[in-house]
């Protein structure tokens, strides 16, 4: 674990540290354990070069103002500052990054945990100039590194390298997974050395990958949805047919806001509609839908002859394609649907106990229900959490891409195949639950990888 940050802290740290690691001897000090000064935390946190940055302050709003822009694609707005000890009277901090619903990274936990439990809150009243926190308030920061871990599948294949490759690799694409892909090839180098980023290598959005393949600007583009109809009719009108190859790396999340997230499907809470299937969706949503009124998907009494509405967000956004391909098969919406802002939605879905919708289940909020979702009508209804979401189970998850272009028959150039077998391993997989992403299966991986050959 490395650490960059205040002086004064620094006696503090090398004590926690020193303790911990007698009973966590996987805990270590990183290459960068540094403690000059409060000014230089700020700048290791927002380039990565520090796991955690200990600060005698809060952060002033203009050092977090970057934050914003560096962090767009990971949804962090600030680091997480976390109440340690007191300094003289005064509080200080462990600060670091952590995205939405999700842990830090387990040093980060391990070690935070440490500094507040009893053993590292005595070390605090030891150390020259340091107070332990009151107890009332360690229970309130320990909440702060709380976060859903997906499992990891023990069955994921280690990476083992089938030869050493050299060259560049460009990559153009999404800024969700800019994160992600700087991680994967910092790690996959110390293992291939001879591997480098080309230029470009920018994680702006999703829609810069495709036109980087369109024009041919990028071997590899990082996208975090699927691969659009018009989009992939483009990219074939302009490039003689051809078809974009295309790997899925890793599982959208769950509850991240604006981000490939499941799909919950929404009606108002005073509906009694206990599950719905796959099939039932595509025949109230799709075009000449079949399914119009409330006792056709079961329910009795005043709700049996009731009409059924349809709301959603605009049909060309992100999550409303996502739903055209998994429920509509590629079709066409019914012309009835009434579309709107998120929150339109949401408010239009709450006011109408007649409504359903669909969205990420961030977007729900009061008067809205998720209903479990069936994949056919002998199959379990799956209510949407985190659990089932990372496992796959709930039939409304959504995979990151990495797309690029493949002539038929011909094979991956090596850095590229070795870099994606990496993607592909249990050691490119295991950063992912700590992204607001899910890793993979190994069945999964197993199906990707046969796609290398």
């Amino acid at each position: 674990m490395s650490s960059i940050g205040a002086s004064e802290m620094g006696p503090l740290m090398d004590a926690w540290m020193q303790a911990l690691h007698r009973t966590h001897p996987d805990v270590v000090r990183g290459a960068k354990w540094q403690h000059r000064g409060n000014d230089a935390a700020i700048g290791a946190l927002m380039f990565e070069q520090a796991d955690v940055a200990p600060i005698t302050r809060s952060f002033e709003k203009e050092e977090i103002a970057p934050y914003v822009h560096q962090f767009a694609g990971d949804m962090m707005k600030a680091p997480v500052s976390v109440r340690v000890a007191l300094h003289d009277g005064k509080p200080v901090f462990l600060a670091f990054n952590k995205r939405p619903d999700t842990p830090p990274v387990p040093a980060v936990s391990e070690f935070v945990r440490f500094a507040l439990s009893a053993e590292g809150q005595k070390i605090a009243a030891r150390t020259a100039g340091f107070q332990p926190l009151p107890p009332d308030d360690i229970a309130q920061e320990l909440s702060k590194i709380a976060g859903y871990v997906a499992r990891l599948d023990p069955a994921l294949p280690v990476y083992a390298a089938s030869a050493q490759v050299r060259g560049d690799i460009r990559s153009v694409g999404s800024d969700g997974m800019k994160s992600l892909m700087q991680r994967w090839m910092r790690d996959f180098r110390a293992l291939q050395p001879g591997v480098r980023k080309g230029d470009p290598w920018e994680h702006l959005g999703t829609l810069n990958g495709f036109g980087a393949l369109m024009v041919g600007m990028t071997d590899l583009a990082p996208m975090g949805r699927e691969l659009w109809p018009d989009e992939a009719a483009s990219f074939a009108g302009l490039h003689g047919g051809e078809k974009l190859f295309e790997i899925r790396v890793a599982r959208g999340g769950f509850n991240t806001p604006q981000r490939t997230t499941a799909q919950a499907i929404f009606v108002n809470d005073k509906n009694p509609l206990k599950q719905v299937t796959l099939a039932q969706l595509k025949a109230v949503f799709g075009k000449n839908p079949s399914i119009t009124r409330w006792g056709q998907l079961g329910l009795g009494g005043e709700w049996a002859d009731r009409p059924i509405v349809l709301d959603a967000p605009p049909l060309v956004a992100p999550n409303a394609m996502s739903m055209q391909f998994m429920v509509l098969q590629g079709g066409e919406w019914a012309h009835n649907v009434h579309q709107g802002s998120i929150d339109a939605t949401a408010k239009a879905i709450a006011a109408d106990t007649g409504a359903i919708g669909f969205g990420g289940l961030e977007e729900g909020g009061a008067g809205l229900r998720a209903v479990p979702v069936a994949r056919d009508a002998v199959g379990p209804a799956i209510e949407i959490n985190a659990d089932t979401a990372s496992s796959g189970r709930y039939p409304l998850t959504r995979y990151m891409y990495i797309r690029m272009r493949r002539a038929h028959g011909q094979p991956l150039p090596a850095p590229i195949k070795e870099f994606l077998r990496y993607v592909l391993s249990r050691q490119g997989q295991e950063p992912i639950p700590y992204s607001g992403y899910f890793p993979l299966n190994a069945n999964e991986v197993k199906e990707e990888l046969a796609k290398l050959d």
